[in-house]
């Protein structure tokens, strides 16, 4: 598309004058039947439109964008940060912190989890405020007991 763009004003930079006295589009239309056509420069603005929505919107993207760090024994803080434009997954942030947890505990031979602390919120941000979770997993080893509220 961008290609089409600057092939299409090459020709009016010979002369040195830019913008040219015609259009950068030419005025033609695309016939599709005897009934119906549709002027060029129209799809043109319909094509760019759909490139640059599908560009913010990213309707293929995962909702959620996640960060983990390990901050001490068994111990991980797992951060979600939503998409300022999203297509749902408004209650999905619990969910993937458990599927997070779940993941951290089978892979590294653990019994079980704990979620000892969670938090979500909205960081208010220029021009569009963005939805975050955090969460503090501890795994638990087999035969290991966890006093609440200590983390240990």
């Amino acid at each position: 598309m961008g290609l089409l763009v600057l092939v299409g004003g090459c020709s009016s930079l010979n002369n040195k004058t830019y913008p040219s006295s015609g259009p950068l589009v030419p005025t033609a239309s695309i016939q599709l039947t005897s009934k119906v056509s549709y002027a060029l420069d129209n799809l043109v603005m319909t094509a760019a439109g759909a490139w640059l929505a599908y560009e913010v919107f990213e309707p293929l993207a995962p909702n959620w964008e996640l960060d983990e760090a390990k901050v001490g024994d068994g111990l991980y803080v797992i951060n979600l940060r939503m998409k300022r434009f999203h297509n749902g997954g408004d209650g999905e942030a619990m969910w993937l912190l458990r599927q997070r947890a779940e993941v951290l505990q089978r892979g590294g031979g653990y019994a079980s989890y704990r979620i000892v602390a969670y938090e979500e919120g909205i960081q208010s941000s220029t021009p569009i405020p963005q939805r975050f979770s955090q969460g503090l997993v501890q795994l638990v080893k087999a035969g290991e007991t966890v006093t609440p509220g200590t983390g240990r």
